[in-house]
């Protein structure tokens, strides 16, 4: 067999097999957050005192608008989240968006001491900012 018959062979033998490697959410309309949707900081900033506010950043590195959840998880006693998840957030495209998300006494938030996570919920122990449920819009 020839170079160029071996190569076909083995693409009719592999292309049956793409299906299934197609992950569940895009079969539903959604996409992966991983790899589209990027949680580019996580931070605090003083409103005097020992009070703080709480900001994440969300970028949609895709060329076109991208719906998305926030989860957040363990931030602690310290933390008030004005909702463990917010939904509705729409990127446009290679857009980015800061939001707001508490309030409180710990002035220690920052991308070294919180987890991100992508196509998961945000658990509980250490403090956990997720991405999820992306949707091209």
């Amino acid at each position: 067999m020839t170079r160029m018959t071996l190569t076909a062979l083995a693409l009719g033998l592999a292309l049956p097999l793409l299906p299934a490697a197609i992950p569940q959410a895009e079969a539903q309309g959604q996409t992966a957050c991983r790899g589209s949707v990027f949680v580019d900081s996580v931070y605090q900033t003083g409103l005097g005192g020992n009070r703080y506010e709480y900001f994440v950043q969300v970028r949609n590195g895709t060329p076109q608008a991208m719906g998305l959840q926030l989860n957040f998880g363990g931030f602690g006693d310290a933390v008030t989240l004005f909702s463990p998840q917010l939904t509705g957030i729409t990127l446009p495209a290679h857009g980015s968006q800061t939001i707001r998300f508490g309030n409180g006494t710990n002035g220690n938030i920052h991308m070294g001491n919180v987890t991100i996570a992508y196509d998961a919920p945000a658990t509980g122990g250490r403090a956990t900012v997720s991405a999820s449920n992306c949707a091209r819009r």
